[in-house]
């Protein structure tokens, strides 16, 4: 997964994520050459959450099938 700026330059590639203790780890790179991981710790994930307004909330649901169809489409499935 690709993370872009407003004007289309890449900002971070994600290669995984996976849980180390109660921290959700992502790996990736950071403006295409700095390896990183990013520990979000539950307290992070709930002030993320505290941050979006309701309506966001309710719209992820619909962006993330908008992205899977996309995906299938572009992989011809």
């Amino acid at each position: 997964m690709k993370m872009f700026s407003k004007e289309g330059i890449e900002m971070m590639e994600v290669k995984s994520f996976h849980l180390d203790g109660d921290s959700l780890v992502m790996k990736g790179k950071m403006m295409g050459s700095m390896n990183t991981q990013v520990y979000i710790k539950p307290e992070d994930m709930a002030e993320a959450v505290a941050l979006m307004p309701w309506k966001l909330i309710l719209r992820l649901p619909v962006l993330y099938f908008k992205g899977l169809a996309r995906r299938r489409k572009a992989s011809g499935q």
